[in-house]
């Protein structure tokens, strides 16, 4: 019997935790101070991080904040993100297992709730988004980081093509103007949306996932015949016939639940 989504997603992530602890692309926290800046945290804050990964965001949140709760779909990524807790010394993060589409905790429970390069893989993002609304206190702030995709269909059909065969978990990366669409339609009210463009050195990001050589050398064969709009936009970087980077467009977003006192 096939595994669903979910199951795939945790069985995918299982087997290659320590790779997310440890990459390159979740240890650069740019995006952070954008996020952050646009959170306007509190030392009293409570934070719920979904999808917590390796745990960089809860570990930057840590000294920051109160108390930081990092949920994951994956114990092994738990087990990962208490060791990158442990090594910033943030003793006031707890972990809980949770999907981020029903989540186990109480409604208003939160002052903040964030999500960083996680949303492409749930299988509902309206119903997280909307979790992640139940959970937050009228006044609370939600920020999101993930990848987004130009609103150029071919552009979009290429990158979320890539990453489908790259990480079989992969479910959409969305553009810009669907992700106002599902703040809005979550009751949200847009505070900041912002976007960086993030390089990625290939040869780590292509293995990151853990599959075969040759579902690599096919993902790394279509950046190489990649059609000339794709090329500028991604910024393909080829040298002797092998890809040597690529970049990626991360928006992210800080949008107020309705209600509550107007400050922090």
């Amino acid at each position: 019997m096939p595994l669903s989504p979910k199951e795939f997603t945790r069985a995918q992530f299982d087997r290659v935790a320590s790779k997310y602890r440890c990459s390159a692309d979740h240890t650069d926290v740019e995006d952070l101070d954008l996020l952050f800046t646009g959170l306007g945290l509190d030392p009293g804050h409570r934070i719920l991080d979904v999808a917590t990964g390796g745990g960089h965001t809860a570990a930057a949140l840590a000294g920051r904040c109160k108390r930081v709760v990092a949920s994951d779909l994956t114990p092994s990524m738990l087990r990962e993100a208490r060791v990158l807790a442990a090594e910033h010394r943030a003793g006031n993060v707890l972990f809980t297992a949770a999907d981020a589409e029903a989540l186990p905790f109480r409604d208003a429970a939160f002052d903040r709730v964030t999500c960083r390069i996680a949303p492409h893989h749930f299988p509902d993002v309206r119903t997280a988004l909307s979790e992640m609304v139940r959970v937050t206190r009228p006044g609370g702030r939600i920020g999101i980081i993930d990848s987004v995709v130009p609103g150029e269909p071919s552009l979009d059909a290429f990158l979320n093509g890539v990453e489908k065969v790259r990480d079989p978990s992969h479910a959409r990366s969305y553009r810009v103007e669907e992700w106002l669409e599902f703040l809005a339609e979550a009751g949200l009210l847009l505070l900041q949306a912002a976007s960086i463009w993030k390089t990625h050195v290939f040869p780590e990001w292509v293995a990151r996932t853990g599959l075969p050589k040759a579902v690599q050398w096919e993902v790394e064969t279509t950046f190489l015949s990649a059609f000339p709009l794709a090329r500028e936009t991604f910024r393909i970087r080829a040298e002797g016939g092998r890809v040597v980077s690529y970049s990626d467009e991360k928006a992210i977003f800080v949008a107020k639940k309705p209600g509550g006192p107007s400050s922090p």
